[in-house]
């Protein structure tokens, strides 16, 4: 199994390889450094987050995390069986929010905030890229 660090820098080189103007990305941003304001397990670390004015979601090296008021939800990337992103290129020169759904190994649906527009590779890189090292 993969180190933590491995997951995190080859998911970050994945999004950078398929990301386009980043800079103009307003609510999404990769992690480059280890803090958030979540608590992770030991040795996991933070990817990627999409902040708004309701909601805070972060993909970790271990899991989906969503703050909303003072309700957490999350979901390890072990129980999830599919990922649904919609129509993420809706608006792609107005970036807005929308949902992407989890789909988890029971059949239930857990939806998380996501970024429209070009900063929805950036989501879609960073799930994708850890759903497949950890499924190796």
């Amino acid at each position: 199994m993969k180190k933590d660090s491995s997951i995190k820098n080859i998911t970050i080189a994945a999004i950078k390889r398929s990301a386009m103007e980043i800079d103009t990305w307003t609510h999404s941003r990769i992690i480059k450094g280890d803090s958030i304001d979540f608590e992770l397990n030991e040795n996991e670390l933070p990817v990627f987050e999409i902040k708004s004015e309701q909601k805070h979601t972060v993909i970790t090296t271990r899991k989906i995390i969503e703050r909303h008021n003072d309700t957490i939800k999350s979901i390890d990337f072990g129980f999830i069986d599919d990922v649904v992103y919609g129509n993420f290129k809706g608006r792609p020169n107005s970036p807005e929010l929308t949902i992407f759904r989890i789909i988890d190994i029971h059949g239930d649906d857990i939806d998380f905030q996501m970024e429209t527009g070009s900063a929805s590779i950036g989501l879609i890189k960073s799930v994708n890229t850890i759903l497949n090292l950890k499924r190796e």
